[in-house]
């Protein structure tokens, strides 16, 4: 009885697993947290604080083709925020992450002073992910990408989520 149970509730489990990945390719307007708990991450860039009024904020972007904005301070847009892209778009990343050679750069180019804002990029591409942590003096195909990264960022239309 035990081992029936348990089969039924194992099937159950996997079969909404299923239903919830579905629904996330299908509907736009699922919030944020059932994206983020059911697809996976292709790129993100994340500007961290400076002592001064440095834009705080981080733009994921996920295989489906969902993106979300979480602006922290001295941004636009302050808050979460969730939107679109075409799978061509999509495809333009990853072929712009490999024509840099994304996983070859270093891991981590230092801050010069304490007061530098960092900026921190992630991409994940064939089961490979790299994070790089740029303070200063990243190459300036790195700087270009992380560029590429922000000005898709303020091309999309977002949806403010609550």
């Amino acid at each position: 009885m035990k081992n029936t149970l348990f089969t039924i509730l194992l099937l159950a489990v996997f079969l909404s697993c299923k239903t919830s990945k579905e629904t996330v390719e299908t509907k736009s307007s699922e919030p944020v947290l059932s994206i983020l708990n059911s697809d996976s991450l292709l790129a993100s860039i994340e500007h961290t604080a400076c002592y001064g009024t440095c834009p705080i904020y981080k733009f994921s972007i996920y295989n489906s083709g969902y993106a979300v904005y979480d602006g922290k301070r001295f941004v636009a847009k302050e808050g979460k925020y969730e939107a679109r892209l075409k799978s061509s778009v999509l495809e333009e990343i990853r072929t712009t992450a490999k024509a840099i050679n994304y996983f070859d750069f270093r891991d981590d180019y230092p801050k010069k002073a304490s007061d530098f804002p960092s900026v921190k990029t992630v991409v994940v591409l064939e089961d490979k992910r790299k994070e790089i942590m740029d303070g200063s003096g990243a190459p300036s195909t790195l700087k270009e990408f992380e560029q590429y990264l922000d000005t898709l960022a303020d091309s999309l239309e977002w949806k403010q989520v609550h």
